[in-house]
């Protein structure tokens, strides 16, 4: 006898809606210089932390810019990234430069 399962359309698509968020760049974000250097004459906004626990050092970036943008910055400088095994952890400073 074979048992079928089922799954609440709700509960998927609640799922896949949280999986996805964070880690999707945002428009706002998007227009964040990513910097190669620290920038100077600048104004820091905040330190950031993004993560990604399935090997994407870019998911982890854009995590990162995310909450940067909801800061207010407009330049970010990615500090260190960190790789421990298939996990992801991105330290970034944003700043707010005119």
């Amino acid at each position: 006898m074979i048992k079928k399962l089922s799954f609440s359309p709700v509960i998927l698509l609640l799922s896949l809606y949280s999986c996805g968020t964070s880690h999707t760049l945002s428009d706002e974000a998007s227009n964040i210089n990513v910097a190669k250097n620290r920038p100077k004459n600048c104004s820091v906004v905040g330190k950031f932390k993004g993560t990604h626990k399935e090997g994407s050092v870019e998911l982890a970036r854009n995590q990162a810019r995310n909450m940067a943008s909801k800061k207010g910055a407009t330049d970010i400088y990615f500090d260190e990234e960190i790789n421990n095994g298939s996990s992801w952890v991105v330290h970034a400073t944003g700043f707010m430069c005119k």
